[in-house]
């Protein structure tokens, strides 16, 4: 069972925060005190049901104080929601789907009330009649009062609890079904993902780290079917152990009360749970002390180690057990008190965590770095407006005016910052704006991970002296720097970064250049075929001039072939592309990863190489 989306409502500064992605890596950006621990805090009730109290209630009005009353020299108190409500989507495996009779998406929701306490409810068709619903809740004699009630007999032995459950489970199934919020059986509850929670602003962190990911293993030993029947076995003894007590209380009630008979059924529950971890620092003369007294700066260094361990010890599966559990790996400022090279860790094991096929990462951070390290897709923003928390999901398709504003302010900021001059290790120049536009669409799919996520740090140079000049100042800062230039640049007086010119300011054309076109440019590498089908697709050509053909388009490539496309796509179609990076855009946008071109493939390939290689170098 997979998440896919948490809603929350009436916690902490959370009033109500709808349909937050959890994508493969989300990253949460955000203001102090924004609520982005507190959206961790309630996914980690959703999925543990750690415990709330009455203090984490949202404040009604969001806590604004209220005016005093006429009479009254004192602010009226506050008073807080009645619940809270943490949602999530969920989606089901194949085998889920048959095991649990659900579809293959569904709702499951955890709600506190302080008078009542939580509880784990699921949205599913469900029978009418509302005392048809939850057996699993409903003791032996409540379903003997249910089965008279509806003229069910047992199928077997009157003692026996299926008896009577399995019929009147039958008997619900044959009556009008509805959708509705229902309690969840413990078997959806065992099979809901596992949650490994890293705090970053933890002093005992390493403790914290072991606890977790120990507990995490744990629960994936208690679902082993072998594990399942002996932990069954134990509860069924510790319940017939208790036989003797429950027939003293049975008897001290009934002669107390001078009742006929008193029926006693005992419910015994083993979750087994590691509820702490010693650690201790042993020194080079063998002297023991807690990590407690150790700097924070090592503290924070064994839990990333811890953390990088994590992804060997919960990928450890017997795939004769079944499919692996989902797990979510939650960080929150994880990258607090680490220097760069640590820092730059973290992202590498993120990364790799989220690359798991049953894995969600997501990370609460105000780091640059971290936040460059996504797509623009995966960033969730979470700001203040008039009061209340909101949650803006940073998709570029969005409509939403504030939405493509925050866009636009990360757009200018993932420029050349302070921090990228000083830590970036790997920079490639290109021509100009239909390569840094287009480059970061191809590489993703090529890839499957955007561009700065391999430590590529994209620029468009342009035809002039200061690109070259800003390039030899990288490498003599001990920067790696790589040239992606079109082949008909090499020879051409008129561009910057033709050989004499990338010669004279000390670049090897061997190794620190890399060249696009065939013959000439990036735009000739896509085939005739490509470039009809796409324009097609995008630039619907005018209904008295028809489709556009391959013929067409291989008329072009005798001259100017990018220059000659452009004009045909725009007298052909009052939905031409405006500009050759629209161009580049759309063809880019369009095309399938197995019709990206060799030749392209194999730069993106060299540059990942490259960048693996690259750094980290100082000033």
């Amino acid at each position: 069972m997979q998440i896919c989306s948490v809603s929350v409502e009436g916690f902490r500064c959370l009033a109500n925060i709808p349909d937050v992605p959890v994508l493969p890596q989300t990253v949460l950006t955000g203001q102090n005190e924004g609520g982005k621990t507190a959206l961790l805090d309630a996914l980690n009730f959703l999925l543990h049901g750690t415990a709330l109290g009455e203090r984490d209630l949202t404040y009604v009005g969001d806590g604004i104080l209220q005016e005093p009353a006429v009479d009254a020299d004192t602010v009226a108190p506050h008073t807080r929601v009645p619940q809270t409500v943490v949602t999530g989507e969920f989606t089901l495996s194949t085998e889920e789907q048959t095991r649990f009779a659900l579809p293959e998406r569904v709702q499951i929701r955890r709600r506190f009330r302080p008078e009542a306490g939580t509880f784990l409810e699921i949205q599913r068709r469900v029978c009418q009649k509302p005392e048809l619903r939850d057996f699993e809740s409903v003791k032996l004699p409540g379903l003997k009062e249910l089965a008279a009630a509806h003229g069910v007999e047992p199928i077997g032995q009157a003692n026996a609890r299926n008896s009577w459950e399995q019929p009147l489970r039958e008997l619900a199934q044959q009556m009008e079904q509805v959708d509705a919020w229902v309690a969840a059986d413990s078997e959806v509850a065992a099979a809901m993902p596992s949650m490994v929670y890293f705090k970053g602003d933890s002093v005992q962190a390493p403790e914290a780290v072991i606890q977790s990911l120990l507990n995490s293993r744990l629960r994936e030993y208690t679902r082993a079917d072998d594990v399942t029947k002996r932990v069954t076995d134990l509860e069924d003894y510790l319940a017939e152990s208790l036989k003797e007590d429950i027939d003293s209380i049975r008897g001290h009630i009934a002669q107390r009360c001078a009742l006929p008979s008193v029926e006693l059924a005992p419910q015994v529950q083993v979750r087994p749970a590691l509820v702490g971890v010693e650690l201790n620092i042993v020194d080079s003369q063998g002297r023991r002390f807690p990590l407690s007294s150790a700097g924070t700066g090592r503290s924070r260094r064994i839990s990333l180690a811890l953390w990088e361990s994590s992804n060997d010890l919960l990928a450890l599966h017997d795939a004769t057990q079944g499919p692996e559990s989902d797990v979510v790996f939650v960080y929150d400022e994880p990258d607090t008190h680490l220097d760069y090279s640590h820092q730059r860790r973290i992202m590498a094991l993120i990364q790799l965590q989220s690359s798991r096929p049953n894995a969600r990462v997501i990370v609460a951070t105000h780091s640059l770095n971290l936040i460059d390290g996504v797509d623009i897709s995966s960033v969730v923003h979470l700001r203040t407006y008039e009061g209340q928390v909101r949650a803006e999901v940073l998709s570029e398709d969005s409509a939403d005016v504030d939405v493509r504003r925050h866009l636009s302010t990360i757009a200018t900021t993932l420029g050349f910052r302070n921090s990228v001059l000083l830590h970036e290790r790997f920079f490639v120049a290109v021509e100009g704006v239909s390569e840094t536009s287009a480059f970061p669409i191809l590489f993703r799919k090529h890839a499957g991970f955007p561009i700065q996520s391999a430590g590529i740090c994209l620029w468009a140079g342009g035809s002039n002296e200061g690109a070259l000049r800003f390039a030899r100042f990288l490498k003599d800062h001990g920067r790696d720097v790589a040239f992606v230039v079109d082949k008909d640049s090499r020879t051409n007086q008129k561009r910057a970064f033709r050989d004499d010119k990338l010669k004279e300011h000390g670049f090897d054309l061997t190794k620190e250049c890399l060249y696009l076109g065939s013959p000439n440019e990036l735009e000739d590498l896509f085939s005739n075929d490509d470039w009809a089908e796409t324009a097609n697709a995008l630039w619907k050509p005018n209904a008295e001039r028809g489709t556009w053909q391959p013929g067409e388009i291989e008329e072009l490539r005798a001259g100017k072939f990018s220059s000659q496309l452009l004009s045909l796509l725009k007298t052909g179609s009052d939905e031409g592309p405006a500009s050759k990076e629209d161009l580049m855009v759309g063809i880019a946008a369009h095309l399938a990863k197995d019709r990206i071109p060799a030749a392209l493939s194999t730069i993106f390939d060299s540059l990942i190489n490259r960048a693996q290689k690259a750094g980290p170098h100082l000033w």
